[in-house]
């Protein structure tokens, strides 16, 4: 096996200016997708128990402050809400980043020209 000073890169103009760095052989955290899929795990159980929280409220069993008015905005108080806004939110970013890569993103070899 070649080592990554051993690779001509003048030989593919696709690999012109990479820098190849040596492999140190040691295996980190997230090198495991094992870990990867028990972190993903845990992250949607955690939101799974902030969701079911918000049952304690609807039945009374703690009693839920709401930040305006009682009545002037209604859906707050609904089971969940925070979850499903702050999930559209975050969803509503990703979709607007897409379509703003696409006005913003420059080419290639712009500051080559």
């Amino acid at each position: 096996m070649k080592s990554p000073s051993d690779i001509d890169n003048s030989s593919n103009p696709d690999l012109e200016g990479v820098v190849l760095l040596k492999d140190d052989g040691k295996k980190y955290l997230w090198d495991n997708p094992l870990n990867v899929k028990k972190f993903i795990k845990g992250f949607f159980l955690v939101c799974l128990v902030i969701f079911l929280f918000d049952f304690l409220f609807l039945f009374d069993v703690i009693h839920k402050h709401l930040s305006f008015k009682e009545g002037e905005f209604l859906y707050e108080g609904w089971v969940g809400f925070y979850c499903a806004y702050v999930f559209v939110s975050c969803a509503m970013i990703v979709v607007v980043a897409k379509e703003l890569r696409k006005v913003l993103m420059r080419g290639e070899d712009y500051y080559d020209k």
